[in-house]
């Protein structure tokens, strides 16, 4: 019966890689999301400056437009602060992919080592069946 000694460490490091996998599938659903919303501000903006201008057209008192272009500019604040998020957030889905990444290889090794292993028992076995093949033979012939 084969047994992998590391079997244990094995595990271990699975679920660490699966650990990181979620993580990973969560920072990268949540860049989603903050870009989502950083769009959503940008269209807004886009949408009120194209509102201003055909309201420009016509006559517009300047308290309505001031309103307006503080609105504008507050919506570029959120904006900029939003564009942060997003950095901050990439940055950290690259570090969770590193980590990941990382992760996948230490559990790779272990079971290039494990499948080693196991060719060399496999292998350990076929020579003793054949010893033992070749002992029952001699004595058969010794018969």
């Amino acid at each position: 019966m084969f047994y992998f000694s590391l079997q244990s460490v094995l595990n271990y490091r699975k679920q660490i890689e699966e650990k990181l996998m979620l993580d990973f599938a969560d920072t990268k659903r949540r860049l989603y999301c903050e870009k989502e919303l950083l769009e959503k501000m940008k269209k807004e903006r886009a949408d009120l400056i194209s509102c201003v201008k055909r309201m420009g057209e016509n006559q517009m008192r300047s308290s309505d437009a001031a309103n307006y272009f503080s609105y504008i500019n507050f919506i570029k604040d959120a904006e900029n602060n939003q564009e942060e998020v997003v950095s901050k957030v990439e940055k950290e889905l690259e570090e969770k992919r590193i980590e990941l990444i990382s992760a996948s290889r230490k559990r790779k090794v272990l079971e290039i080592i494990k499948e080693k292993e196991l060719k060399e028992y496999r292998q350990s076995l076929i020579i003793r069946e054949q010893k033992e093949l070749d002992e029952i033979g001699i004595l058969r012939v010794r018969v």
